[in-house]
């Protein structure tokens, strides 16, 4: 490779609200991506799609060398949450589950994880989260 390096990985992350309660209406959802896209970038983040459902978020990102998954992740759902609490879009104190899942994506599905994430509304009118997970799940089984 000439000139410089080009290292850096995709990354499909997946969190859910505390409880799986369904707490994003589409109207929070739509204000909610806009500004995870925005403080992402003022950190150095680049998340290229953003999307999810009532209970859940779905973000893309490109995490670079000196990025940790967990870090990124960390840091995307401690300022979505102090954005949410702070615009009081909740009657509810707003918290997120600390877990979440995360999977690598190859640059050639790039284009396929985008517009999945861009298509959650319709996915969910069809499908439950519980089948969502277990769809990704099954998906990324290692087979022996």
């Amino acid at each position: 490779m000439e000139g410089g390096t080009d290292t850096f990985i995709f990354v499909h992350a997946l969190w859910c609200t505390a409880g799986k309660q369904p707490l994003l209406s589409s109207v929070v959802r739509k204000v909610l991506f806009a500004s995870l896209k925005k403080n992402a970038a003022e950190k150095g983040i680049q998340v290229l799609a953003a999307n999810g459902g009532e209970e859940h978020v779905h973000c893309l990102f490109k995490l670079m060398p000196v990025q940790a998954v967990s870090a990124v992740i960390k840091q995307l759902k401690e300022e979505s949450l102090s954005w949410l609490n702070d615009n009081k879009l909740s009657n509810l104190l707003f918290e997120w589950e600390n877990a979440y899942s995360a999977w690598s994506v190859s640059p050639s599905t790039l284009d396929k994880a985008i517009e999945y994430i861009n298509k959650q509304e319709e996915y969910h009118q069809h499908k439950s989260l519980e089948e969502e997970l277990a769809a990704f799940n099954k998906m990324t089984a290692v087979k022996n």
